[in-house]
């Protein structure tokens, strides 16, 4: 459950922090007394867009802080799965900042995380149902969602959605080969010249580095003939016999001579040799290396040219590199071949489709029978809640009709039909609710399905919205129904008859405070309780009538 909001610099709000407790709490306020922060506060907590705007004038940050404690077991595996853990006390804690730039920073017991995971978590940890909610169940569209939530099918929606992904991806293969059969003859010409002109020059990779190479060096065919032979000559062999080698090969001779009078001749001598082996090698090596090995320089470098001309071209067509160029090749040889063979490839494929659509169309049926039976229970609830909401004459039936495809979520519409008053025809929920009568649908909802949900923190935003004084009464017994199954419920009111009913009672007000207009959250005495309640049934003045009521209402819920 949310046992601690900490609001600093959001809107009117410099730096609250409040407490709550497990049980039915309801927070009232004039209007404008920042009611509505401390819900979009939560809201920042659960991931909504975080405005600059929100940040109090004058600060360059605002930021909000939520402890949650006793963690179920359920909600600790939805943690883990996302990688975050309850702390060893059995506690999360989440804190939002927001900047003036426009920036926003979330973190989960201290680890930065983004706002979609965020999200994650706050769907799990806080339902809010307000204004948008009510008017989302106009939208026939989420009323699967309901009955689905009823029906337990969160496995079975899990296993079609997967063959769904199956069947959608072998029909998307059939349409995309039907699409190329419509212009195959002229695809295939296109493919099979691609293929003929790349295997004209046939290259490969390492190709085009080698010949830049080949052609420098024969390109510099004549500074290299010219170097390399005076390096040969000068080191190993010439007409005149004065290269390096024959110099010392003549010194190790005279080194020979002077033996008997050298001791260190022999040493000498072996040295002389291997400098002479060496200079050798060198010679030989340079020689061979810059040996260019044509007799006709100029006719071959116009063939290497005309060469890396024709693996350029195939670079401006089918890629930036040799190695581009042959994956070209192969993926196209590839395409070619299923078109070749398209006809097969769509038969086959036609069966595969038959095999999955056959999964599909069971599983379908497993998850439209378990919705028709929910359906039923799902209506008997919900009447049975509504006629103690007030609205004693209500029919409410749940239409589950097939649809011609297979859709993501199964293969049914869902409907919800209501009739608030007698001899009226049941229509959709979009045609004949009010917003009271919205409001209480969705309260309704939420008391249906609150042992499938199971929320731990339940926040209701001016619920009472058009709903009369007995009503209200009604609502709030409802409220504090829900709050007593292990649900922590908070509701922003201005309906006494809800606020009489509450176990903790917090009040909203603004005050000026250093010229700057701030808000304050507090929680009543049983005193101050009868004298908010006042306010709220009397409006400007509070009066010894009004008094009297808000006790007689306060101590009618004790």
């Amino acid at each position: 459950m949310l046992k601690e909001l900490c609001i600093e610099n959001v809107a009117i709000v410099k730096k609250e922090c409040v407490v709550f407790d497990k049980g039915f709490s309801v927070l009232t306020g004039e209007t404008g007394a920042g009611k509505s922060i401390v819900i979009d506060s939560i809201g920042l907590i659960m991931g909504a867009r975080a405005s600059k705007e929100l940040i109090r004038s004058g600060e360059d940050t605002a930021s909000v802080s939520a402890l949650f404690t006793n963690i179920s077991k359920d909600e600790s595996i939805k943690l883990a799965e996302l990688g975050f853990a309850p702390e060893e006390d059995n506690t999360l804690f989440i804190r939002r900042e927001i900047s003036v730039s426009g920036s926003s920073t979330a973190k989960i017991n201290g680890k930065s995380v983004s706002i979609s995971i965020l999200r994650e978590v706050g769907e799990f940890l806080i339902n809010i149902h307000g204004q948008h909610a009510s008017q989302a169940l106009l939208d026939e569209e989420n009323h699967i969602l309901y009955l689905d939530a009823m029906a337990d099918n969160a496995a079975e929606l899990k296993e079609y959605g997967e063959i769904f992904a199956e069947y959608s991806e072998i029909r998307e293969k059939i349409r995309e080969l039907k699409r190329k059969e419509s212009e195959k003859e002229r695809t295939i010409e296109l493919l099979k010249y691609q293929i003929a002109d790349i295997d004209a020059v046939k290259p490969h990779e390492g190709e085009e580095e080698a010949l830049e190479i080949k052609k420098k060096k024969i390109a510099s065919a004549e500074k290299i003939s010219k170097y390399s032979t005076l390096i040969y000559r000068a080191l190993y062999q010439n007409e005149k016999g004065n290269s390096a080698s024959d110099l010392i090969r003549k010194a190790a001779d005279a080194l020979s001579a002077l033996s008997d009078v050298l001791p260190s001749s022999e040493e000498y001598i072996e040295t002389l040799n291997d400098f002479m082996y060496r200079i050798e090698d060198i010679a030989e090596t340079v020689y061979k290396e810059c040996d260019v090995g044509v007799k006709n320089p100029t006719e071959l470098l116009d063939k290497i040219e005309t060469r890396l001309n024709a693996i350029s071209k195939l670079k401006r067509k089918y890629g930036s590199s040799i190695e581009e160029v042959l994956a070209f090749r192969e993926k196209i040889a590839a395409e070619l071949k299923s078109l070749e063979h398209s006809e097969e490839m769509i038969t086959d494929l036609a069966n595969d489709l038959k095999a999955v659509q056959v999964r599909l169309a069971a599983k379908a049926a497993e998850i439209s029978q378990k919705r028709k039976e929910a359906a039923r229970i799902f209506e008997a609830r919900i009447v049975e809640e509504l006629r103690f909401l007030e609205m004693s004459k209500v029919r409410f039936e749940i239409a589950v009709s097939p649809l011609s495809e297979f859709a993501t979520n199964g293969k049914d519409a869902v409907s919800f039909l209501v009739s608030a008053n007698p001899g009226e025809p049941l229509l959709p929920l979009s045609k004949i609710a009010s917003g009271g009568e919205l409001s209480r649908t969705m309260l309704a909802l939420k008391c249906a399905l609150a042992d499938k949900e199971k929320t731990p923190t339940l926040i209701f935003d001016e619920i009472d919205t058009g709903i009369s004084g007995k009503t209200s009464h009604k609502i709030g017994i409802k409220l504090k129904e829900v709050a007593s199954q292990n649900t922590q419920v908070i509701c922003v009111t201005h309906s006494p008859q809800i606020t009489a009913t509450a176990d903790t009672h917090f009040f909203v007000s603004k005050r000026e405070v250093d010229g700057r207009t701030e808000s304050s959250i507090r929680p009543l005495s049983y005193d101050e309780r009868i004298t908010e309640i006042a306010r709220i049934i009397g409006g400007v003045s509070v009066t010894p009538q009004t008094m009297a009521a808000a006790r007689d209402l306060l101590d009618g819920n004790e």
